[in-house]
């Protein structure tokens, strides 16, 4: 369900118009460009620099394009300018899958105006299209208080490398 969405956080900023579509091949530097803001200026006060060159690494343009061939990749749009974007993932398998939100990003000037969430409520949407029992989410030290207020948990059980700096977090999902 694509279209338009009001914006109805009710922080610093209300009544902006928000369009959430799905991102094209021709959207992908544009989506580079407000993944690299977030790392150089966000991300960056709070990870190692080994950590955010690990982040660049994965989210180059190739493998940025190679990403709308197995995740849900969304754009939020105001005015026609991307602001924000937002990926829904099976980073299990088939028949047990791990399904997640992946790089969940807004421009900075955009923080905290409600854009986030309504790309997360886009992503919540997918979970509950497919009904699924968890939604998972990889986050960067910076985003856990963000994803706190949209219902996850850190999920100390999940499995992760030592150098990664990421922390999982887990919400269950409801129809």
């Amino acid at each position: 369900m694509q279209g338009q969405l009001k914006c109805i956080w009710q922080g610093r900023y209300a009544g902006c118009n928000v369009d959430v579509r799905k991102v094209k091949p021709e959207d992908i530097e544009q989506i580079k460009l407000i993944l690299d803001r977030n790392f150089d200026e966000i991300i960056s006060k709070h990870h190692s620099k080994a950590a955010v060159d690990k982040f660049k690494s994965n989210n180059s343009l190739e493998s940025l394009l190679s990403q709308l061939n197995w995740k849900i990749i969304y754009a939020a749009e105001e005015k026609g300018k991307i602001i924000g974007t937002g990926a829904f993932a099976n980073f299990g398998s088939v028949d047990m899958p791990k399904y997640s939100v992946s790089n969940l990003y807004v421009l900075p000037e955009w923080h905290y105006k409600g854009v986030g969430r309504i790309l997360f409520n886009k992503l919540l949407e997918e979970a509950k299209a497919r009904n699924a029992d968890r939604l998972y989410v990889p986050s960067s030290k910076n985003a856990v208080g963000f994803y706190e207020k949209m219902g996850f948990s850190v999920d100390c059980g999940q499995k992760r490398e030592k150098d990664d700096e990421i922390i999982w977090m887990t919400q269950r999902v409801f129809s």
